[in-house]
């Protein structure tokens, strides 16, 4: 590891003839003048290089109409029929379990 005998060139400043290089940072050129009056038209081209908004009906974003209304819940499905009388099984001995009060 050591030091390259050839110098970095690539992006260096000119001056009087001679290449310089900062920390191996290309430096970029300088910016151009922008220019800020309004060029000035024909008036032939005025009415064809005039941009404007479209006013056209088909052009024009469509009123929104109104939402539908909103889903009903569905009513849940029976799982039993209860059209029959409920019958309770009672077994004869069911007296017997418990002790008569007086």
């Amino acid at each position: 590891m050591g030091i390259p005998e050839k110098p970095q060139v690539d992006g260096g400043l000119e001056s009087e003839g001679k290449k310089w290089v900062i920390a191996g940072i290309s430096l970029r050129a300088p910016l151009r003048s922008i220019c800020t009056k309004p060029m000035e038209k024909d008036s032939e081209n005025d009415e064809e290089g005039c941009l404007a908004t479209p006013t056209a009906e088909e052009t024009r974003i469509p009123e929104r109409l109104p939402c539908p209304p909103a889903p009903r819940k569905r009513r849940p499905s029976l799982k039993y029929q209860f059209n029959d009388v409920k019958e309770f099984f009672t077994p004869p001995d069911l007296d017997s379990v418990f002790i008569p009060l007086k």
